[in-house]
């Protein structure tokens, strides 16, 4: 009877430490496939034509259509940027709603511009919605919402991040010349305003 117990006590045992090694396992396997998926969209951040569509949303759209039309009405390649940036900032805002992605990583890396991009996007998008009884976007909305309630430079203040901006120019002609603070003199004075 004792060797039964015994016996099942150990199986018992065993299974918790199989099936807690097994969480373990999926929890880390989860984060490596949220880490390529932050890795992927930093990455198309970084590409030109990215780059381009994002210039053009932010300081053209509005003087080509100073009277909004649903973005799919917009001329090639208007409506290929517009569909590029707002798609982007979408896929972003649908790992923040389903928090595969902690909201404050993205709103700390892409506040401004995401909140920008919405506020000259919104008129186009909401056109569409109209015409077309759909919601396009609608996860780009919700993450430009949050950036409206949570600044990126409140975001950086939690996390205490350092600041080291550059010299005046009256201040760099010191630095050269040898006077002065050297930069690592400069780097250890703590900023209690970040």
């Amino acid at each position: 009877m004792l060797v039964n117990i015994v016996s099942l006590t150990v199986s018992v045992l065993a299974l918790l430490i199989s099936g807690y090694l097994a969480l373990r396992q999926l929890r880390s396997s989860q984060g490596a496939n949220v880490l390529a998926m932050i890795l992927d969209g930093f990455s198309e951040s970084r590409d030109p034509a990215y780059s381009e569509a994002i210039e053009y949303v932010l300081y053209r759209l509005v003087d080509d259509y100073p009277r909004p039309i649903s973005y799919l009405d917009l001329a090639e390649p208007h409506k290929s940027h517009v569909r590029r940036v707002g798609l982007f900032f979408d896929d972003l805002g649908k790992l923040v709603a389903h928090r595969v992605v902690d909201e404050t990583l993205i709103i700390g890396s892409y506040g401004r511009s995401i909140l920008r991009a919405w506020l000259i996007l919104a008129p186009f998008i909401y056109l569409e919605r109209q015409a077309h009884q759909r919601t396009p976007m609608r996860y780009f909305e919700d993450l430009a919402h949050r950036v409206s309630r949570t600044s990126p430079d409140a975001i950086y203040a939690e996390l205490k991040l350092g600041r080291l901006p550059p010299s005046l120019p009256e201040q760099s002609s010191t630095l050269r010349g040898g006077a002065g603070p050297s930069a690592t003199d400069r780097c250890d004075v703590p900023d209690h305003g970040a």
